[in-house]
């Protein structure tokens, strides 16, 4: 049975366990997210330091709005679970491998006087938050801005940055390649650079198809060429399909039976796949670009369209019909 007489004598936020730092910017782009930590200082009935682990007020911690002691929510958002994007507006490294699941968000060991409980923040929308924290221990309210403590962190969220359509570039990688009779597979990398460095993308999606589950290993098909003049050389038909974001390889289905092949080479970059054959074609010709998001290491958004060059059977890099706006708009 747990020690009612253990109580909390202080309660801190901080942005890191060991830095003075309080103040941190974040994109507003709902995905970006800072680390928000939470030290609650246990103290039995002699004054000493004692741990709070297994205390059942320990549940009902959580992140309040300093000026006012309301939940984040709305405009801003919290987590137990961390994701993928960087944390840090000078970015990250990219992330090869989806990020564990967490069980729990105490992050100091049981005996410890002082908890320590990680949350992760976000936001949608620009604005400034200064947040503070709240638990209950025997029917009282304790606030991180209440009588005797004063502790919190403020958060900026500033408009997510977006980058002209000369930022992306859409290229060959590898060599031209025959998998099997008839069958032939060419890779393309969608990248992103600007500021000097690359800016690594690890998500996209597409309001025009459904995406399969991260860990699935076909890749998507997002453009048909259809029938092409066979006499004019290169093949009957071609298609392109977007791969996975994590994994080493990937499939596609065609009559022939299904094609593997190795993808994510080089990280940072979305793999599109082309597959030339001389079969009849399998599905129509597509109508009119393939527009998809990527989203970058920050976790914003960038609306491009992926077009298929019949002549050349290649791919070229166009212009979202959503993009045009936004591109307008920042720069």
């Amino acid at each position: 049975m747990f020690d009612n007489q253990i109580g909390i004598s202080r309660i801190e936020v901080k942005l890191d366990s060991t830095r003075s730092g309080q103040h941190k910017v974040l994109y507003a782009n709902g995905r970006m997210q800072v680390r928000v930590l939470v030290l609650l200082h246990g103290i039995d009935n002699n004054g000493d330091g004692a741990s709070l682990y297994g205390h059942s007020g320990l549940q009902s911690l959580r992140l309040i709005a300093y000026n006012g002691a309301r939940p984040l929510d709305g405009d801003w958002s919290v987590s137990l679970q961390e994701n993928r994007y960087a944390h840090e507006m000078s970015g990250g490294e990219t992330r090869l491998t989806g990020v564990p699941r967490s069980t729990d968000h105490r992050i100091s060991d049981p005996s410890d006087p002082v908890q320590i409980f990680q949350f992760w923040v976000s936001a949608s929308r620009p604005g400034i938050m200064d947040v503070a924290a709240e638990i209950s221990m025997e029917g009282v309210v304790l606030r991180s801005n209440g009588i005797g403590f004063d502790s919190s962190v403020t958060l900026e969220a500033i408009p997510p940055k977006k980058y002209t359509q000369s930022s992306f570039s859409l290229h060959k990688y590898g060599t031209f390649s025959e998998r099997v009779y008839e069958e032939r597979i060419q890779y393309f990398h969608l990248g992103l650079h600007a500021d000097g460095r690359q800016i690594n993308l690890l998500d996209w999606y597409s309001n025009a198809i459904t995406l399969n589950a991260y860990d699935a290993e076909d890749a998507v098909m997002v453009y048909s060429s259809g029938t092409i003049n066979h006499n004019s050389g290169g093949g009957r038909s071609f298609y392109g399909y977007l791969a996975p974001i994590y994994g080493r390889s990937a499939s596609v289905k065609t009559p022939l039976g299904y094609i593997t092949f190795p993808i994510n080479d080089v990280p940072g970059v979305l793999t599109l796949v082309q597959r030339t054959t001389l079969q009849t074609e399998e599905k129509p010709g597509s109508d009119g670009a393939f527009e998809l998001a990527v989203i970058d290491e920050f976790g914003s958004e960038h609306w491009l369209a992926i077009e298929g060059d019949i002549e050349q059977r290649t791919f070229i890099l166009g212009e979202s019909k959503r993009s045009t706006k936004q591109f307008a708009r920042f720069y």
